[in-house]
């Protein structure tokens, strides 16, 4: 099974790295730039991890979104990106379910893959 992976950040330049760098890990990723199209295709389609920027900026915050996607049964496993890793949001996440870490920018893209690689097969063996 190949993971598909969803990111949602409003930066260009790293999410289409991201892209490029999931899809050559073996992973199928899907990128958002939008709170609201990265919404409609977790509702439609899922994914099995979620890789999710803090501050989106348009007034959304990675943390408000990952919450209430929680609340409503779609946010799967997550890492949040941020470039303000002591920003006090983060702390509650840590009781989200499927939270998997705050990875500080800037960061390693090929250490992140293998991040979400892991994580993505972790989970494909659970389901087994």
């Amino acid at each position: 099974m190949t993971p598909r992976v969803l990111v949602l950040d409003n930066d260009s330049s790293l999410a289409e790295l991201l892209e490029l760098a999931l899809g050559r890990g073996g992973c199928e990723a899907r990128v958002h730039r939008r709170a609201e199209t990265a919404e409609a295709e977790l509702r439609r389609e899922g994914a099995d991890f979620l890789v999710l920027d803090l501050n989106l900026g348009g007034g959304h915050s990675g943390e408000r979104l990952a919450r209430r996607w929680a609340e409503e049964g779609i946010l799967p496993p997550f890492l949040l990106l941020t470039g303000t890793p002591e920003d006090p949001r983060l702390a509650g996440l840590v009781d989200l379910p499927g939270f998997h870490g705050v990875q500080a920018k800037p960061f390693s893209i090929l250490a992140l893959v293998e991040t979400i690689r892991g994580v993505c097969a972790s989970i494909g063996e659970a389901r087994a």
